[in-house]
């Protein structure tokens, strides 16, 4: 399992990652209803702590005020870092053709799929480059 966000706190991050605008507490809880406030805001502070997410601005609610949170500019490296940290627990079990092979399998769009496999294409042209040198 993952040492850095389990299932509900990855369930709010990616309510956050996927807000058309910055959210407070009772928006997540209003998009997820399965949630409470006694898991929302520990998260809150956890994701905060790890650098995904960041206080966007603070507004008066019903007399309340609220903050409101957004996706940090550095949330796409660290959770890119978090993913990679995880794949290397696990590289001496999965090879990366396999990981690669199941990640295909799993995309349900065949024209993002298009579009990753040019991109990989390029990306491994690159590394060959890279390696013949």
């Amino acid at each position: 399992m993952s040492r850095y966000l389990n299932k509900k706190e990855h369930e709010i991050l990616n309510t956050i990652m996927h807000a058309e605008g910055p959210v407070n507490v009772t928006e997540i809880i209003k998009a997820r209803p399965a949630l409470t406030t006694n898991i929302v805001q520990p998260t809150i502070r956890k994701l905060l702590k790890l650098g995904l997410i960041e206080v966007a601005d603070i507004v008066i609610e019903r007399n309340i005020l609220s903050r409101r949170f957004q996706p940090s500019a550095d949330a796409p490296t660290i959770i890119q870092k978090m993913f990679v940290d995880e794949y290397l627990q696990f590289s001496s079990l999965v090879s990366k053709s396999s990981l690669f092979s199941a990640l295909e399998e799993a995309d349900k769009n065949p024209d993002a799929a298009q579009k990753e496999i040019a991109e990989l294409e390029q990306l491994l042209k690159e590394c060959k480059q890279r390696n013949k040198s």
